[in-house]
Parts: C-alpha cells; sequence; structure tokens
C-alpha cells in the first residue's frame, strides 16, 4: 500500500456510491469501493502557468466514463471514488470536473455541490489566467459552479446535446480554432491570409463555410488586419473593425457601441462572430460585457463560464477591468436604448444611447415637426414667396426609425425545475440572528404588550371552538391550508408568551394539525404543524418536511436523463442511494458514449 505526500481526505458527494479522493498512488479496489482517475487521460493543455479548469469537452468524456463504471454489473452496490494526485492543481481540476457533472447532468443546485468540498482541508487551488505575469485575479471552483449553473438555467450550455465532434475539430488552429460561447456568439483566432496567394488556407475556408452554415451575420475584428475583409462581405456576411491594442481594455464607448450593434444582429435572428489575435483577450472583453448585460452573470462568473467553453480567456488586467465594469453593464439593460442614429464606425448599426439622451432628442424632434407644420401654412397662404428648406431637412443626423427605438426585451427567465425548488433550496435551518443585548422594556409597554398577548388569547380560543365544532359535524373532514394569512393561521399556531415569561405551556391533542403539501417533485406529503413557543412575540411554526431537494448529501438524482438504446448497449439505470437490499444504479443522464474513441 502506498502513502500519500498529503493527508487528504475522501470527500462524499452522493453516500454510499461516488466520492472525490486524492492518492499519490493507484490505490487497488475493494469489496466496496472502486477508484477510477482521468489525470493523465485528460490533461489541461496550458498557455503558460495556467492550469484549468477543463474545457466542457473533458467534462463530457468525464462523464462518459464515470458512467460507464457505475453501469458495469461488478460495481453494483459499491462505492466509485473519483481521484487525483494530491497536487493542489489537479486536485482543483478533479474537484471541478465532478461539481460541474452534477450541476449540468444531475441537476442539482450551487448550495448542494459546493457543501462538500466546502472549507477542506488542504483547500483547493484557484485557477489563475492564461498570462505570463504574476497572478493577481483569481477563479475560484465556485465560480465555475455558479457559472456553468446560470448557462444552465439560461439555456446556454446542455451537456446531454453536447456535440463533442464537432467541439474538437473545430478548436484546433489547422481548422479554424474557434468556439461557440453561446447561441448568439462565437469567439475565434483571426484568419492569416498571405497578400501573394489568391487561395485560402484551410483554417480560413472552415470558418467561412461554418459560418454560413450557421447564419453568422456579423464579424467583429478587433486586431490589426491579417486577411482581406472582403472574404466576408462578398459572401453577404457583414464586417466591421473595432481595434484596439493587444492586452489593452475597450474603453465604455467601444463597448456600448458592441453592444449596440449586436443586439441589432441578435434582434434579426442572426449571430455574431468576434476574434483578436488569439480570440482570448480582447475577445473576451468585448463578449464578456455582453454577456453580463443580457444574463445577468458576474464578472467571476462570466470569466469562468467562457474559459471552460474556450480556456484561456480574459488575460490579466482585462479580468479587473471586467470585474470594475460588471455593474454598469448590468446597469445598461435598465437606463440605456438602441439609439435611432445609425453610427458609420460600426457598419451603420446603432449604439446604445441614453435612455435621457434619447427623450431629448425625441422632444427636440416633436418640437421641429410642429415648426415645420407652422411653416407650411405660412407658405400655403403666401404661394408667390419662394419655397424655403423644410426644417427637418436641417438635422440629417436624425432618423426616426422605430424598430430600433428601445433594445429587444429578453427578460430573464427561471426554469420550472428552479422554480419549485425555491422553496426547498436551503437544505438546513437557519439558526437565526444572534442578539448582543436585550433591553428592558418600560411598564407601558410591558402593560401594552400584556393586553395585546390577551386579545390573542381570547382570539385563538373562539377559533379553536369553531374548529372543533366544525370536526365534531364532519370528523372525516382534514384541514388543508398553505395560506399565509395570519388571521388563517391563528387557529393552528399558539401565540407565543411575553419575551421575559418563561413559561412552557402543556400542548394539547388539538394542537397538532395535518397539512396537505405538495412538494417540489408534485408527491403529496403529510407535514406536522405543531405549536412550539419563543422567548419573542412573534408566531412560528415548527414543521416537518421531506423535501426533493438533498440535503449535504443528496440521494435524488435526476431521473429524467437517459441513455438511448442506440447509444448504449447497457440497460438504462435508476438512480439513487444504495441499499443492499435494492439493486439501485445510477441515471445516465443522457451523456452519449464515445464512438470509437477511448480515454
Amino acid at each position: 500500500m502506498g502513502r500519500n505526500k498529503v493527508n487528504v481526505p475522501l470527500i462524499e458527494f452522493l453516500k454510499n456510491r461516488i466520492y472525490l479522493g486524492a492518492y499519490d498512488y493507484t490505490p487497488p479496489d475493494t469489496k466496496d469501493l472502486v477508484y477510477f482517475t482521468v489525470e493523465d487521460a485528460l490533461p489541461y493543455n496550458s498557455f503558460h502557468l495556467d492550469f484549468g479548469p477543463l474545457n466542457i469537452s473533458n467534462l463530457y468524456r468525464f462523464a462518459v466514463v464515470l458512467h460507464n463504471i457505475l453501469n458495469e454489473d461488478e460495481n453494483q452496490g459499491k462505492g466509485v471514488v473519483f481521484y487525483s494526485s494530491t497536487c493542489p492543481k489537479q486536485r482543483a481540476n478533479a474537484a471541478c470536473l465532478l461539481c460541474c457533472y452534477m450541476i449540468l447532468v444531475q441537476s442539482w443546485a450551487p448550495h448542494q455541490v459546493l457543501q462538500p468540498i466546502a472549507q477542506c482541508n488542504p483547500p483547493f487551488a484557484s485557477f489563475r489566467d492564461a498570462g505570463y505575469s504574476n497572478a493577481d485575479y483569481e477563479i475560484t471552483i465556485q465560480d465555475i459552479v455558479y457559472g456553468m449553473w446560470r448557462a444552465k438555467e439560461r439555456g446556454m450550455v446542455n451537456l446531454t446535446t453536447f456535440n463533442l465532434e464537432e467541439y474538437e475539430q473545430y478548436e484546433r488552429v489547422d481548422q479554424g480554432d474557434f468556439n461557440v460561447i453561446s447561441k448568439d456568439f462565437i469567439a475565434f483566432a483571426s484568419p492569416i491570409q498571405t497578400k501573394r496567394s489568391s487561395t485560402l488556407n484551410e483554417p480560413f475556408k472552415k470558418v467561412l463555410n461554418y459560418f454560413i452554415e450557421n447564419n453568422v451575420q456579423l464579424v467583429v475584428r478587433l486586431n490589426s488586419h491579417l486577411y482581406d475583409a472582403k472574404e466576408f462581405t462578398k459572401r453577404k456576411i457583414k464586417h466591421i473593425d473595432m481595434i484596439f491594442d493587444d492586452g489593452t481594455c475597450p474603453s465604455l464607448e467601444y463597448v456600448q457601441k458592441f453592444i449596440g450593434a449586436a443586439e441589432c444582429i441578435i434582434n434579426k435572428g442572426g449571430k455574431i462572430a468576434v476574434h483578436c489575435k488569439a480570440g482570448l483577450g480582447r475577445t473576451g472583453c468585448l463578449i464578456g460585457a455582453h454577456l453580463i448585460y443580457t444574463h445577468g452573470f458576474t464578472a467571476n462568473e462570466c470569466i469562468a463560464y467562457m474559459r471552460m467553453i474556450r480556456p484561456g480567456m480574459v488575460v490579466g488586467p482585462q479580468q479587473h477591468w471586467l470585474y470594475l465594469h460588471q455593474n454598469y453593464f448590468r446597469d445598461w439593460r435598465h437606463t440605456m436604448v438602441l439609439d435611432n442614429r445609425p453610427d458609420e464606425f460600426i457598419g451603420n448599426l446603432y449604439p446604445l444611447c441614453s435612455y435621457e439622451d434619447y427623450k431629448q432628442r425625441m422632444r427636440e424632434a416633436r418640437r421641429l415637426a410642429q415648426k415645420e407644420k407652422m411653416l407650411a401654412q405660412s407658405q400655403s397662404q403666401s404661394q408667390s414667396q419662394p419655397q424655403s428648406q423644410p426644417l427637418s431637412q436641417c438635422n440629417s443626423s436624425f432618423v426616426a426609425d422605430s424598430s430600433f427605438s428601445t433594445t429587444p426585451i429578453r427578460r430573464r427567465k427561471i426554469s420550472g425545475a428552479l422554480a419549485s425548488k425555491i422553496q426547498t433550496a436551503v437544505p438546513m435551518e437557519s439558526p437565526g440572528q444572534p442578539r448582543k443585548f436585550i433591553e428592558e422594556p418600560d411598564e407601558d409597554e410591558e402593560e401594552e404588550r400584556g393586553e395585546r398577548e390577551r386579545e390573542r388569547e381570547r382570539e385563538r380560543e373562539r377559533i379553536e371552538v369553531k374548529l372543533e365544532e366544525e370536526h365534531e359535524e364532519n370528523p372525516s373532514v382534514e384541514m388543508a391550508n398553505n395560506s399565509d394569512d395570519e388571521n388563517i393561521m391563528q387557529g393552528i399556531v399558539t401565540s407565543s408568551p411575553g419575551r421575559y415569561d418563561n413559561i412552557t405551556p402543556q400542548r394539547k391533542s388539538s394542537d397538532w394539525r395535518v397539512l396537505r403539501s405538495i412538494s417540489a417533485n408534485s408527491a403529496q406529503q403529510q407535514v406536522l404543524t405543531k405549536t412550539t413557543t419563543t422567548t419573542t412575540t412573534t408566531r412560528t411554526t415548527s414543521t416537518t418536511l421531506s423535501s426533493s431537494s438533498p440535503g449535504p448529501s443528496p440521494t435524488n438524482m435526476n431521473t429524467g436523463l437517459r441513455i438511448t438504446k442506440a447509444r448504449s448497449t447497457k440497460p438504462r439505470i435508476t438512480s439513487g442511494t444504495y441499499s443492499p437490499h435494492q439493486n439501485h444504479r445510477v441515471q445516465s443522464g443522457g451523456v452519449r458514449k464515445l464512438s470509437g474513441k477511448k480515454i
């Protein structure tokens, strides 16, 4: 048996089934545990000192390997330990893979995924950028988990329908070096075209063909000219230059023009392709700004998500720039609109402008129209005088175009699965807010409090008598109530005594009521509501709920994802915590098997 250089405890994700470990040797399988790793099979190809996170294709391959191991007949009833070496960087990559898998395939909430790895000792390393200077900005596993969760909720990523072959083909330098960041944006490296040769090289051809087939309507170039823009325009793809220096950050005016141009294309149903020299730094700044503007990402979540799709995006001070301006980009969603005057700098598309400036121009345009109408009336009365030029023609910069008067509305939506779990999202009860001291009440306050308590007690007794009479008339009727109305709940919840009355009244049998509740999975469960006493004047209810959301060690895996027969020769398996008396298997989640490729 080998020994670890560092003592790393085993982390339990799914009780008796999935664990995360770290070993500096190859641990042998036992009758209860099966070990596997992908550290050597799925390495991170670094640019310099960066080491992760592993991209979405590696996440997909890891999910396939994990499902194959869980599906093996000889592994039924055993726990599966996914492990790495004890190197902090490798541990971080392994934990990130497993957490993203639970988010994207098993549909866990972020807090459920992060709970098992919280405050681990030794801690997990943070990820750094692909620059060559000292890393002064870090991305954590938590940022990646929340970034992938938000992208999943917004419909930007779906691992069960992920096209592995297409992703791994086009991310190669000789095949175009581009990645689809979202349904609206493609990030790619600058094509290179020699002036002497009239033929296009293979990567440039791949880019052009893919853009034509996938409705790319706009290409934004951020670096110096390395190709002829006519190669795009003659294929009816609009091309604009928004060039700024490598390693620098764009001005807010640039970002407003970019977001406005992108909104014009998105409003027409098209896609936007953005590139700088490598398609990482400057490209990540502008695409990231639009993602924050549209989907409400934080800067860290946005950087983390983009690096999962295209490793290395946003470099050096650009990370700080995105962080410092993230609130601006979110606020623009509510304070700015598409201008109604085309901007030649962005190919006569419409930039963002302040809503106040827009309203001011509209008021000036209305006043101008009124003056023109009055002038036309005076001209009709004196036909002998030469007609003067209409005032509306004097302001040639104003163009009334109602189709771009406002930013297209795409409200942020909450998925049905998330909405159904809002009330059961927190796995543990909150201990409440501590108090440093207790103020002594004066006599008047104490008398008023006593009078209010006596009035509540009398009201409670009247309602209890009424409920008992109704129950005697129809004893088979069960009470169903999910209302938060205080008057309705008074008959169920006993009012609490004064803050300083250390009295615990005897509980009556009528204090217990059985309520009907519908959980997140639409299964009816009985909820026992009982009388409790507190040291405050507020009423409380203590409920016993069987939540559909897993706690620190969740046991309910997503059962809506399956491997079809065409993608797997193994039978589908159910999910849940393994029991020695049952033959449980983990649900596949719809991850496709690799076609002819082995890890």
